[in-house]
Protein backbone atom coordinates (compact mmCIF):
# COMPACT_ATOMS: atom_id res chain seq x y z
CA UNK A 1 0.00 0.00 0.00
CA UNK A 2 1.25 3.39 -0.64
CA UNK A 3 2.51 5.92 1.85
CA UNK A 4 -0.64 8.01 0.26
CA UNK A 5 -3.33 5.86 0.36
CA UNK A 6 -2.33 4.92 3.80
CA UNK A 7 -2.31 8.24 5.01
CA UNK A 8 -5.78 9.17 3.41
CA UNK A 9 -6.53 5.55 5.66
CA UNK A 10 -5.29 7.27 8.51
CA UNK A 11 -7.91 9.88 8.49
CA UNK A 12 -10.21 7.61 8.15
CA UNK A 13 -9.91 5.10 11.24
CA UNK A 14 -8.65 7.87 12.98
CA UNK A 15 -11.81 9.46 13.06
CA UNK A 16 -13.91 6.34 13.78
CA UNK A 17 -13.80 6.37 17.70
CA UNK A 18 -16.06 6.44 20.50
CA UNK A 19 -16.50 9.24 22.73
CA UNK A 20 -16.65 9.43 26.19
CA UNK A 21 -20.58 11.25 26.73
CA UNK A 22 -20.11 15.13 26.61
CA UNK A 23 -22.45 17.90 27.13
CA UNK A 24 -24.48 18.52 23.58
CA UNK A 25 -22.89 21.12 21.84
CA UNK A 26 -25.02 23.52 19.66
CA UNK A 27 -26.91 21.81 17.26
CA UNK A 28 -26.92 24.34 14.56
CA UNK A 29 -23.11 25.24 14.45
CA UNK A 30 -20.86 22.70 12.78
CA UNK A 31 -17.64 24.38 14.53
CA UNK A 32 -19.30 23.87 17.94
CA UNK A 33 -20.01 20.40 17.13
CA UNK A 34 -16.99 19.64 15.75
CA UNK A 35 -15.29 21.30 19.14
CA UNK A 36 -17.62 18.95 21.25
CA UNK A 37 -16.43 16.15 19.08
CA UNK A 38 -12.94 16.75 19.73
CA UNK A 39 -13.30 17.57 23.24
CA UNK A 40 -14.82 14.12 24.37
CA UNK A 41 -12.50 12.07 22.25
CA UNK A 42 -9.44 13.84 23.43
CA UNK A 43 -11.18 13.36 27.56
CA UNK A 44 -12.20 9.39 27.07
CA UNK A 45 -10.19 6.93 28.31
CA UNK A 46 -8.89 3.95 26.39
CA UNK A 47 -11.91 2.24 24.47
CA UNK A 48 -12.41 -0.13 21.53
CA UNK A 49 -14.60 -0.79 18.62
CA UNK A 50 -15.54 -2.73 15.51
CA UNK A 51 -15.80 -1.29 12.18
CA UNK A 52 -16.97 -2.52 8.75
CA UNK A 53 -14.85 -0.77 5.77
CA UNK A 54 -16.68 -0.29 2.60
CA UNK A 55 -15.13 0.93 -0.71
CA UNK A 56 -16.83 1.96 -3.60
CA UNK A 57 -15.15 2.75 -6.53
CA UNK A 58 -16.51 5.81 -8.54
CA UNK A 59 -19.44 4.86 -10.74
CA UNK A 60 -20.08 1.31 -9.10
CA UNK A 61 -23.23 0.91 -6.63
CA UNK A 62 -22.81 0.87 -3.18
CA UNK A 63 -23.59 -3.18 -3.36
CA UNK A 64 -20.81 -3.38 -5.36
CA UNK A 65 -18.15 -2.02 -3.02
CA UNK A 66 -15.34 -4.33 -1.35
CA UNK A 67 -15.79 -4.90 1.89
CA UNK A 68 -13.47 -5.49 5.24
CA UNK A 69 -13.74 -5.85 9.05
CA UNK A 70 -11.80 -5.00 11.74
CA UNK A 71 -11.09 -4.13 15.17
CA UNK A 72 -10.07 -0.52 16.69
CA UNK A 73 -7.73 0.51 19.80
CA UNK A 74 -8.39 4.34 20.73
CA UNK A 75 -6.24 6.33 23.53
CA UNK A 76 -6.16 9.81 22.54
CA UNK A 77 -4.61 12.45 22.10
CA UNK A 78 -1.26 9.74 22.39
CA UNK A 79 -2.40 6.95 19.85
CA UNK A 80 -4.48 4.53 17.67
CA UNK A 81 -4.61 1.76 16.11
CA UNK A 82 -6.62 -0.24 13.87
CA UNK A 83 -6.26 -4.27 12.73
CA UNK A 84 -8.02 -5.33 9.87
CA UNK A 85 -9.41 -9.01 10.37
CA UNK A 86 -8.10 -12.37 7.89
CA UNK A 87 -8.06 -12.97 4.64
CA UNK A 88 -6.59 -9.13 4.15
CA UNK A 89 -4.54 -8.81 7.80
CA UNK A 90 -2.83 -5.64 8.04
CA UNK A 91 -2.43 -3.64 10.75
CA UNK A 92 -1.79 0.79 11.35
CA UNK A 93 -0.82 2.54 14.77
CA UNK A 94 -0.59 5.99 14.79
CA UNK A 95 1.00 8.04 17.90
CA UNK A 96 1.68 11.12 17.82
CA UNK A 97 2.56 11.74 14.10
CA UNK A 98 4.33 9.05 13.35
CA UNK A 99 2.34 5.70 11.31
CA UNK A 100 3.48 2.37 11.73
CA UNK A 101 2.13 -0.01 8.45
CA UNK A 102 2.86 -3.49 8.38
CA UNK A 103 1.43 -6.65 7.35
CA UNK A 104 1.00 -9.36 10.28
CA UNK A 105 3.56 -12.40 9.90
CA UNK A 106 5.77 -10.58 7.39
CA UNK A 107 9.16 -9.04 8.77
CA UNK A 108 9.06 -5.59 7.39
CA UNK A 109 6.53 -2.46 7.93
CA UNK A 110 6.56 0.84 6.88
CA UNK A 111 7.31 3.78 9.15
CA UNK A 112 6.74 7.32 7.96
CA UNK A 113 6.40 10.69 9.99
CA UNK A 114 3.84 12.87 8.71
CA UNK A 115 5.45 15.97 10.36
CA UNK A 116 5.98 17.80 7.21
CA UNK A 117 3.22 16.64 5.16
CA UNK A 118 0.02 18.69 4.94
CA UNK A 119 -1.91 15.14 5.54
CA UNK A 120 -5.52 16.31 4.89
CA UNK A 121 -8.17 15.11 6.54
CA UNK A 122 -5.80 13.61 9.51
CA UNK A 123 -5.19 17.13 10.14
CA UNK A 124 -8.42 17.39 11.76
CA UNK A 125 -6.63 15.42 15.11
CA UNK A 126 -3.68 16.76 14.51
CA UNK A 127 -4.47 20.73 14.68
CA UNK A 128 -6.62 22.60 17.07
CA UNK A 129 -10.40 23.57 15.74
CA UNK A 130 -9.38 26.82 15.60
CA UNK A 131 -7.05 26.00 13.33
CA UNK A 132 -8.75 23.97 11.33
CA UNK A 133 -11.86 27.00 10.72
CA UNK A 134 -8.06 28.06 8.52
CA UNK A 135 -8.39 24.86 5.95
CA UNK A 136 -11.61 23.72 6.04
CA UNK A 137 -15.45 24.94 5.19
CA UNK A 138 -17.70 22.77 7.69
CA UNK A 139 -21.36 22.34 7.10
CA UNK A 140 -24.02 20.44 9.66
CA UNK A 141 -26.78 18.30 8.56
CA UNK A 142 -29.63 16.13 10.46
CA UNK A 143 -29.25 12.89 9.55
CA UNK A 144 -31.39 9.39 10.29
CA UNK A 145 -32.50 9.08 13.60
CA UNK A 146 -31.40 11.55 16.66
CA UNK A 147 -27.86 11.85 14.78
CA UNK A 148 -25.95 15.09 13.02
CA UNK A 149 -23.78 14.75 9.54
CA UNK A 150 -20.78 16.76 10.11
CA UNK A 151 -19.36 17.97 6.27
CA UNK A 152 -15.86 19.40 5.91
CA UNK A 153 -14.47 19.82 2.61
CA UNK A 154 -10.49 21.32 2.45
CA UNK A 155 -10.11 25.19 1.34
CA UNK A 156 -7.02 23.77 -0.58
CA UNK A 157 -7.66 21.60 -3.14
CA UNK A 158 -6.74 17.95 -2.33
CA UNK A 159 -6.17 14.63 -4.50
CA UNK A 160 -6.59 12.76 -1.29
CA UNK A 161 -9.42 13.65 0.19
CA UNK A 162 -12.53 16.75 -1.14
CA UNK A 163 -15.22 15.68 1.43
CA UNK A 164 -15.22 13.96 4.63
CA UNK A 165 -19.08 13.23 6.33
CA UNK A 166 -18.94 12.53 9.92
CA UNK A 167 -22.65 11.08 12.00
CA UNK A 168 -22.32 11.41 15.31
CA UNK A 169 -25.10 10.51 17.52
CA UNK A 170 -26.35 13.44 19.23
CA UNK A 171 -27.27 11.50 22.52
CA UNK A 172 -24.12 9.64 23.60
CA UNK A 173 -21.50 11.17 21.07
CA UNK A 174 -20.59 8.45 19.68
CA UNK A 175 -19.06 8.25 16.05
CA UNK A 176 -21.77 6.14 13.88
CA UNK A 177 -20.37 6.07 10.29
CA UNK A 178 -17.87 7.94 8.45
CA UNK A 179 -17.34 8.67 4.77
CA UNK A 180 -14.55 10.20 2.91
CA UNK A 181 -14.49 11.02 -0.87
CA UNK A 182 -11.37 11.35 -3.25
CA UNK A 183 -10.38 13.79 -6.17
CA UNK A 184 -11.81 10.58 -8.13
CA UNK A 185 -15.03 10.55 -6.12
CA UNK A 186 -14.58 7.10 -4.89
CA UNK A 187 -15.42 6.67 -1.50
CA UNK A 188 -14.76 4.38 1.92
CA UNK A 189 -17.25 4.50 4.42
CA UNK A 190 -16.68 2.86 8.03
CA UNK A 191 -19.68 1.61 10.74
CA UNK A 192 -18.24 1.71 13.70
CA UNK A 193 -20.16 -0.02 16.66
CA UNK A 194 -19.41 -2.43 19.53
CA UNK A 195 -17.66 0.51 21.62
CA UNK A 196 -16.07 -1.30 24.66
CA UNK A 197 -13.94 0.40 27.21
CA UNK A 198 -10.53 -0.15 27.53
CA UNK A 199 -7.59 -1.73 24.87
CA UNK A 200 -5.62 -5.16 24.96
CA UNK A 201 -2.13 -4.72 26.37
CA UNK A 202 0.61 -3.51 24.41
CA UNK A 203 -1.64 -2.36 21.61
CA UNK A 204 0.09 1.24 21.37
CA UNK A 205 3.35 -0.38 20.80
CA UNK A 206 5.11 -1.41 17.30
CA UNK A 207 5.47 -5.15 17.23
CA UNK A 208 8.56 -6.35 18.16
CA UNK A 209 10.93 -7.98 15.72
CA UNK A 210 10.05 -5.92 12.12
CA UNK A 211 12.01 -4.23 10.12
CA UNK A 212 10.72 -0.87 10.02
CA UNK A 213 11.60 1.06 6.33
CA UNK A 214 11.39 4.61 6.06
CA UNK A 215 11.14 7.36 3.17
Amino acid sequence: MSRVRAAALAIVVASAFGLAAAPAPAADDPWQVLDGFRRGLEDSGPLSAGFVQTFVPFGFAPEDGETERGSLAIDLPGCLRWDYSPPFEKAFLLCGRTVHHWNPGEPVGQRYDLSEQPAPGLDFFLLSASDLRDRYEAELDAAEANRLRLVLRPLEPSEDVVEVQVVIDAEDQRLRELTYQDAQRNENRFVVGDYRSGAPPGRFEPPPGIDWEEP
